[in-house]
């Protein structure tokens, strides 16, 4: 039987009643800010909005089309409940947007370069198969601060064996971004069908939309063709109440806020989409990590479930707080990612990201390899066979002792059944003593020797990669144009 996991569950039918109960009363009363464009806003007036100065308010007739679209997406989904998940495959992926690395050698962190981000798109092809990209790992910050979403995007494209997803900053540096996967992938249509970077709308918790969020999402909405995608990831404690529960309530709010934007632009339900964070009182900054953020990521994964009904798993892993590799690192991740899969969550990023993704580390990528590769062992479970149940076995090598090293039957099934860390140290400690290298030290050694002999796979012609590095001359040409005027 393979690992089966089912989500935990933080709420009662009742409580998740209240939350939504208190939700409903907060949207009806708090107004959204939204610092829209001309066309936003005539589609929010269009569906019944109304609209003075930025305060967007959304009247009963709003209210009733909204939830009445929401019930239907519940009747289809069916009544909410936990997923339970018997995959033993998982997906991960390198991320974070980085502005510092840490250095291999030295754990030193400093200001990370476009030579940072091209030397990462090598080393994550160099596995097998080639680790994912959710994020880029860094943003060069040795390019103009207006342009550096674009030189991140074109230094893996130019470094890597396939263009990688990369967040846009700002609406005008778009037209860029659609330049540079046109140079990939032959035309426009394609870009369209599978757009790799990311132009979407967050909301500023509390309630609050920015010009430059909305401008992006609209750009992309009439250049590319795709819906309109606001998202929201509030910090408990600053941008909404510090009780769990007052949070909820907050996100569920703009959630539905969220769905109202998504059903005037594009008559579609967007859902539950929200990716929630705490605050750290003693340090004073946001956490991604700990017994709080997994509580309220695991309510929010249940209140999704509750609204728009379904199965549900959580969210979460593997982040942490620390700056550099060792012992707070491996522990917040492997608490993080050890309650994600619990809570059935077979897909992560994070990898190779150190502060909460502001540091990128190619010694804190092998370990967090490691550490994934110890979950798709768990994952596995235990086979019950008749080869596995080795009766025969034991009959033969269990009367004359403990000889089962010996036994071919260990030689066929060691590998697959009984797992062997690379990186840990699992001698004897005299043999320690005499060679004292720990975990971090091997996962150093290795990220060094991969990043040594990984190749440029970039697949692109010369001419291609000439193109690439003309569309970002001529985005940096902008951005040094509009700093002037």
């Amino acid at each position: 039987m393979k690992l089966s996991t089912r989500p935990p569950i933080v709420l009662a039918e009742a409580e998740m009643e209240q939350i939504w109960r208190a939700a409903l009363r907060v949207w009806a009363d708090v107004p959204l800010r939204a610092q829209g464009t001309p066309e936003f806003n005539d589609a929010l007036r269009g569906f019944g909005c109304e609209i003075r100065d930025d305060r967007v308010t959304f009247p009963p007739q709003v209210r009733e089309k909204t939830l009445e679209r929401i019930a239907q997406s519940r009747e289809a989904a069916g009544p909410g409940r936990p997923a339970e998940v018997t995959s033993d495959h998982l997906d991960y992926s390198a991320s974070g947007q980085a502005l510092y690395v840490c250095d291999i050698q030295t754990d030193r962190l400093r200001p990370a370069t476009e030579a940072d981000l091209a030397d990462w798109s090598r080393l994550c092809d160099q596995f097998f198969p080639p680790m994912g990209r959710a994020h880029p790992t860094f943003i060069p910050q040795d390019v103009p601060l207006g342009a550096c979403d674009v030189h991140a995007f074109a230094t893996i494209i130019l470094n890597s064996s396939q263009p990688w997803r990369v967040s846009v900053y700002s609406a005008q540096m778009l037209p860029y971004f659609i330049e540079l996967q046109t140079v990939c992938d032959g035309g426009l249509g394609a870009v369209k069908r599978n757009t790799v970077f990311a132009a979407k709308c967050w909301y500023n918790s509390p309630f609050m939309i920015t010009r430059e969020n909305i401008d992006i999402g609209m750009a992309a909405r009439e250049l590319l063709g795709i819906p309109f995608t606001v998202s929201t990831m509030p910090v408990a404690g600053v941008a909404t109440p510090a009780t769990l529960a007052g949070a909820l309530v907050h996100i569920t709010a703009e959630i539905l806020g969220c769905n109202v934007i998504s059903l005037a632009l594009d008559d579609r339900l967007i859902g539950y989409c929200a990716g929630p964070l705490t605050f750290d009182m003693r340090t004073g900054i946001h956490t991604q990590t700990g017994p709080d953020v997994q509580l309220l990521r695991n309510g929010c994964a249940q209140m999704r479930a509750h609204v728009f009904g379904g199965p549900y798993t959580t969210i979460g892993g593997p982040s942490t707080a620390a700056k550099i590799p060792g012992a707070q690192s491996m522990m917040e991740k492997a608490l993080d990612t050890m309650w994600a899969v619990c809570g059935g969550v077979r897909s992560f990023g994070s990898l190779g990201t150190l502060a909460f993704a502001d540091v990128g580390s190619a010694v804190q990528l092998v370990l967090d390899l490691e550490m994934m590769s110890h979950f798709e062992h768990l994952l596995k479970g235990i086979k019950v066979d008749e080869e596995h149940l080795a009766e025969d076995v034991i009959r033969q090598v269990a009367p004359s002792g403990a000889y089962y090293l010996a036994a071919e039957h260990t030689a066929r099934h060691c590998r697959d059944e009984l797992w062997a860390s690379e990186l840990m140290d699992r001698r004897v400690p005299m043999a320690w003593v005499e060679d004292p290298v720990s975990m971090v030290d091997r996962a150093r050694s290795k990220a060094s020797q991969l990043l040594a002999q990984a190749p440029n796979k970039c697949p692109l012609s010369r001419d291609q990669k000439a193109e690439v590095r003309r569309i970002v001359a001529a985005a940096d040409a902008q951005v040094a144009g509009t700093t002037r005027g």
